[in-house]
């Protein structure tokens, strides 16, 4: 017995597209139905046995554990099918089989995997973070089609290259082509539109107004960090400064990170980036980290109770000193000092590409950042702004602690 499952028109104009074209875009907004739509066009096709091989892929394979495999996880469960697949994220492999059909996701950092496969269809999500090489090795092992969605932030990217070939056809959605969109969500997301309320809100943003309010091609401006770089590991002689934290629940991330410094140079490490955790689940998650009890740990000051709950857990959690303009501080003290991040700080890397100033309502650049894409940026400028400039206490850097 399947479940009957209420679809969008994204979904219908999926169905629709995929008889007469081997390329579908999906092109649009923020949560405008894409990601369930896609899925949706799958698994009705599971479940009517065509038997087929999906591949799925993401840029990050963490990336598509922290989404894609929750939402897979949920709309396979609402279908409430006969057999339901045992979603695991922490498998090596992450393939799963339901009525016959294969659904191997991906992540494009283990690309080496992908060698030699062939499906029936793929899949692209977040098509903008997707190097062209690997697009053209999946189509070229693929025997019936394939499907990329994306917000057009990069208006030069390869994908909009795709558009004039005649086997390819686009669908533009916005948050409007999805009637289950949380109404938090969408006044968040309205709160980017430069109406004359948002912008003496300090919130309206043209850029992301226009790619993930409306799904129109635009280039970004104004990104805060240009000058950082990926490192595989810590350098063994560092030393730990302390720590960040972030506070987040439902929409928004926790999100904890390291900070270290050598050879006047700083390194920042992704520990924690999760949504839904209380303050006892964000303790637990540091004791499992074997985070020292002794290391200082900075934290947002307006949420108090928070940081009584964690320090009562064993932890040396204080809250951070704030000025008028701390937001723009610690961003100097950040940009002041050569930048890394590790290769395994994926969070952290979307952000840094992301995280821009805002603009007025002419595209004037503000000196004031927008208040997105700055979980794992927020824990680190909490942590630069209370140690470095400072003697700390240090601690030497132990590689094995964290397996980098």
């Amino acid at each position: 017995m399947i479940k009957t499952v209420k679809v969008t028109g994204v979904y219908e104009k999926t169905v629709e597209a995929s008889k007469k074209y081997k390329i579908i875009l999906h092109e649009g907004g923020s949560r405008s139905s894409k990601t369930w739509s896609i899925f949706q066009f799958f698994l009705g096709k599971a479940i009517a046995g065509e038997c087929i091989t999906v591949t799925i892929v993401r840029d990050k394979l963490t990336w598509i554990k922290s989404t894609l495999l929750k939402d897979f996880q949920e709309i396979v469960k609402l279908m409430e099918l006969d057999v339901l697949p045992d979603v695991n994220i922490n498998r090596p492999e992450q393939t799963y089989y339901i009525n016959g059909s294969e659904f191997a996701f991906y992540g494009l950092d283990y690309a080496e995997k992908l060698h030699g496969r062939t499906q029936d269809w793929f899949w692209g999500n977040e098509a903008m973070e997707i190097a062209k090489k690997h697009f053209d090795q999946l189509e070229m092992r693929t025997k019936i089609g394939g499907i990329l969605d994306y917000n057009p932030y990069d208006d030069m990217h390869w994908v909009f290259d795709l558009q004039k070939r005649p086997d390819v056809t686009t669908i533009k959605s916005t948050m409007l082509d999805n009637p289950f969109l949380p109404e938090s969500i969408r006044t968040k997301i309205k709160s980017y539109e430069p109406t004359e309320n948002n912008i003496a809100q300090g919130t309206a943003d043209e850029f992301m107004w226009q790619v993930y309010g409306l799904g129109n091609k635009a280039r970004l401006q104004g990104t805060i960090f240009n000058s950082w770089d990926i490192v595989e590991t810590i350098p063994e002689d560092a030393k730990l400064l302390g720590m960040g934290l972030d506070f987040g629940y439902t929409n928004d991330p926790t999100a904890l990170v390291e900070l270290y410094k050598y050879n006047n140079e700083i390194y920042f490490n992704e520990l924690i980036y999760e949504t839904g955790m209380l303050n006892s689940d964000i303790a637990q998650r540091m004791k499992d980290l074997d985070v020292n009890g002794y290391t200082d740990i900075y934290a947002d000051s307006s949420e108090p109770k928070s940081i009584e709950e964690i320090r009562r857990h064993g932890f040396n959690i204080r809250g951070v000193d704030k000025g008028s303009d701390s937001i723009n501080y610690g961003i100097d003290i950040m940009k002041s000092y050569k930048m890394h991040i590790t290769r395994k700080s994926d969070n952290m890397e979307m952000e840094l590409r992301r995280y821009k100033w805002a603009e007025d309502r002419v595209g004037k650049i503000l000196n004031k950042p927008v208040d997105a894409f700055n979980h794992c940026i927020d824990a680190g400028r909490y942590s630069v702004m209370m140690l470095l400039g400072k003697q700390p206490e240090i601690q030497i850097f132990n590689k094995e602690r964290f397996g980098l």
